[in-house]
């Protein structure tokens, strides 16, 4: 598997075959069930996201953050049913490459919310260091609960922006773009 930089066609595609308990979660909270306006309203947000693809090419989950104000972030995933394929990869960049940039643009708070009925995806969350922290009742469109999952950090500088790609984190970023993830050692690269 590897990753590449989030654009419209992968993010399109992914939303348009999304697993049913990311379905059911994103189009809760959407006014149409439209992968490509999905796709747009992610793009509009900035270019803070990434792809994780198969090792045939075939784009599985999208993910990223979106700056809410200065200091806090709404950070999102979504996938196929083909997350099972990218999971170990995806939480390891998250960690390694993601998080460390949130923690450059000097995020106090990223949060996310998640169906209540998605428990596997709650588990995940709290893998990744999130508290659940509230309950939404009524959030979704169709009256569906939400509860809302959060990372605390103390306040310390404030100036996060859509454009967070300082020079340490782009340089990490190719990093985990080049490092092998294929369970054979080996680099795939992107099909042109």
């Amino acid at each position: 598997m590897y990753f590449r930089e989030i654009n419209h066609a992968d993010v399109a595609f992914i939303a348009e075959n999304l697993r049913i308990s990311d379905k059911n979660e994103v189009f809760a909270t959407r006014w149409t069930e439209s992968g490509d306006d999905l796709a747009l309203a992610i793009l509009s947000y900035g270019d803070f996201g990434w792809i994780a693809c198969a090792d045939d090419g075939t784009p599985v989950s999208a993910f990223g953050a979106v700056p809410i104000w200065d200091g806090v972030w709404s950070v999102w995933m979504f996938a196929t049913d083909r997350w099972p394929e990218v999971s170990i990869s995806v939480t390891r960049f998250i960690k390694r490459v993601m998080t460390p940039a949130l923690e450059e643009a000097g995020y106090h708070r990223a949060e996310c919310k998640s169906l209540a009925e998605n428990t596997t995806s709650h588990r995940w969350l709290e893998m990744l260091g999130a508290s659940k922290e509230s309950e939404l009742s009524n959030y979704g469109k169709n009256g569906e609960t939400f509860y809302t999952f959060s990372w605390i950090r103390p306040v310390s500088r404030t100036h996060s922006h859509s454009c967070v790609h300082h020079l340490e984190t782009e340089e990490r970023l190719k990093q985990e773009l080049t490092r092998p993830h294929a369970s054979n050692g080996s680099v795939k690269e992107p099909p042109q």
